[in-house]
């Protein structure tokens, strides 16, 4: 039966790391919770099991999985739903630009961007009912010029300025938007050890493969000695304090530990120029 009595929430991406943690915070304040995940068996979750947690398969490359969720959600609500939480991801291997994988490279896009379209598209009607919130999970990538891995910034860069655009639409029909930046969480995605930094060389062909190395560290090298990560729980508890229970959503909150919640205000104060000198500098091979 509809709990027309208890808000409710879908969140993509469930299954592990961001997602997974929030789909646990939100079930513990009560909320009815409807936890998308796309090939990863539900019964490895956290939320597997707790009451008021639906598994829903929902894999946003795919509209037909995307409708069928939107159909579970509201049956199970009466057609009411408070919060939508985008926040399947996709961290692409695609190489160097000039020899990329186009494959890799439209995944990114198709799960990064166009996944979060067909899941606004069909949650929208219920969000109108409750003059609910989308929250878009973007990433602080986006602020920085990473070698071999532009795919997955330039597809969330993409889905930042879609939810500019969201906001505006929807604000009439009282609906807020907003885009969530994570700027450090530790998940499977953000797997920066040694076998990575090899993954990364490895996509490169060679004669190519050794005219990069002589000029840049892979992402993963770089990244992991210039920045600290934070548990999922540790994030989940602020986007729940800072998001959820604020009374009016801000366009963007940038959650995280603080040596990378500084990368927008680089951009806000440093001439452009200035900024790509520093990625450069971060990502540029060391001599010696």
């Amino acid at each position: 039966m509809p709990m027309h009595h208890t808000r409710s929430a879908f969140i993509t991406g469930a299954a592990t790391g961001i997602g997974e943690a929030l789909v646990v915070r939100f079930q513990r304040e009560g909320w009815q919770v409807f936890a998308g995940y796309r090939e990863r068996p539900p019964d490895q979750a956290r939320w597997f099991g707790l009451p008021n947690v639906v598994a829903v398969p929902c894999d946003v490359t795919d509209a037909d999985q995307v409708a069928a969720a939107a159909g579970t959600v509201g049956r199970q609500t009466g057609g009411m739903l408070e919060v939508v939480i985008n926040n399947a991801g996709y961290s692409s291997r695609e190489g160097v630009i000039e020899a990329a994988n186009m494959t890799e490279y439209r995944r990114a896009f198709e799960v990064n961007f166009w996944g979060p379209i067909r899941v606004v598209q069909a949650m929208t009607p219920m969000l109108r009912q409750s003059r609910g919130r989308i929250i878009n999970t973007t990433s602080a990538s986006v602020y920085m010029t990473i070698p071999m891995a532009s795919a997955y910034p330039a597809s969330k860069a993409a889905l930042v300025v879609f939810t500019q655009h969201l906001r505006m639409e929807l604000a009439p029909f009282g609906i807020e938007v907003t885009n969530l930046v994570p700027s450090g969480v530790e998940t499977p995605m953000v797997d920066l050890g040694p076998e990575v930094s090899a993954q990364f060389w490895a996509l490169i062909p060679e004669p190519l493969r050794e005219q990069y190395r002589r000029h840049f560290l892979d992402g993963a090298t770089a990244i992991g000695a210039n920045f600290k990560l934070e548990p999922p729980d540790v994030f989940a508890d602020a986007v729940w304090k800072r998001i959820v229970c604020a009374k009016r959503l801000k366009l963007m909150y940038v959650i995280g530990p603080r040596s990378a919640a500084v990368l927008p205000w680089l951009h806000r104060l440093l001439p452009a120029q200035q900024v790509q000198n520093i990625w450069r500098r971060m990502f540029s091979a060391k001599s010696g």
